[in-house]
């Protein structure tokens, strides 16, 4: 599928220093900063490149991306980046690949729930039917959930004048959780995501009672992607298992390494197909298993051009995870994936 791009330059009297600033920024995200050539920089975002240079006008900023909806994504987030930079709404021109300027956003569909079933005592599958979903087999683990307030009409978000998108707010206001695409088939119009049932909060609450044929909006795809390289060391808690069953399941034969994947009993595993060379161990924390970080720790770190690392949990415990896998020999940003998938909080 062919690149579309998206140019704008940003009058501002010191690009360079705009520059280092976005690149502090990105590399403390752990976005892959592909080169900096002088005072420029090209960041790999993972569903397209961002390329800032100084020009006599301002800070010229290109977009890259394939499709629409990639294109959109990034363009907001860009955006979003520049207003608190600005410590305002940023007004920019830009030209090249056309942009809608009504209706939905490109990066939106909205979806009927289709089915229901348990998977575990504690995970629930949604399966959810909409139109349009090839863009959200090809890149992205994630999505975004647009769950309508109880009792009300759903208002979807729509695109302003300028392109950027309007959510609705108030008691309009959508609640927008991140999942992980679970399975996906985008010919028969359906995707699967699963919920953990953690005994809190509004999705958990909205996934027991959805009534089926119901209207849910969903934004993406977007974050991370099928690891690349053959040496493989995977781990996460029950926020990341559908994130890792996928993961599994759409691994190459060849694949070879350690996954190791935390949850509370055994009645929460689930029966996953791992390549042969891929060891898959469940540490279950009633049974006295060792923790997720204490068995990371055992495991060797695999290192050279084939290695992939992949972590996801609790926003501590994947800050304590990130000084480990940082320490992996010959292994670059773009080799690792490391996020917080859920905050513990204490009341």
């Amino acid at each position: 599928m062919p690149l579309d791009t998206l140019v704008t330059t940003w009058a501002q009297p010191d690009p360079a220093a705009l520059i280092d600033r976005v690149h502090r920024e990105m590399a403390a995200q752990e976005l892959a900063v592909a080169a900096r050539p002088g005072p420029a920089l090209d960041c790999d975002t993972g569903i397209g490149m961002l390329r800032f240079r100084c020009a006599p006008e301002g800070l010229r900023i290109e977009i890259e991306a394939e499709g629409a909806g990639n294109l959109h994504m990034l363009r907001e987030s860009l955006c979003a980046r520049l207003d608190a930079l600005a410590g305002q709404p940023v007004a920019l021109q830009w030209e090249g690949a056309a942009t809608p300027q009504a209706g939905l956003p490109p990066n939106v569909r909205i979806a009927r729930v289709l089915a229901r079933r348990r998977v575990t005592p504690r995970f629930l599958r949604l399966r959810l039917g909409a139109e349009g979903l090839a863009p959200f087999a090809r890149s992205g683990l994630h999505l975004r959930l647009m769950i309508p307030p109880e009792g009300r009409a759903p208002v979807w978000p729509r695109l302003g004048e300028n392109g950027r998108t309007i959510w609705p707010e108030g008691a309009d206001a959508l609640h927008l959780p991140a999942y992980t695409i679970r399975a996906i088939d985008a010919e028969a119009g359906w995707l699967d995501v699963d919920i953990f049932q953690h005994g809190r909060g509004r999705t958990c609450r909205w996934a027991e009672e959805v009534p089926l044929g119901a209207p849910v909006g969903l934004s993406g795809p977007g974050g991370g992607w099928l690891p690349g390289g053959s040496d493989w060391l995977l781990a996460g808690d029950e926020t990341a298992l559908p994130a890792l069953a996928r993961i599994l399941e759409s691994a190459p034969k060849e694949a070879r390494g350690t996954c190791l994947i935390e949850v509370q009993s055994p009645e929460e595993t689930q029966p996953l197909t791992p390549p042969p060379g891929v060891t898959l161990r469940w540490l279950c924390r009633d049974q006295g298993d060792p923790d997720l970080l204490a068995a990371l720790a055992e495991v060797p770190l695999p290192s050279g051009p084939e290695a992939f690392l992949w972590f996801a949990a609790e926003k501590t415990r994947t800050a304590q995870a990130r000084q480990l896998l940082r320490a992996a020999p010959g292994v670059e940003k773009r080799q690792r994936y490391i996020g917080a998938y859920w905050t513990e909080t204490h009341s």
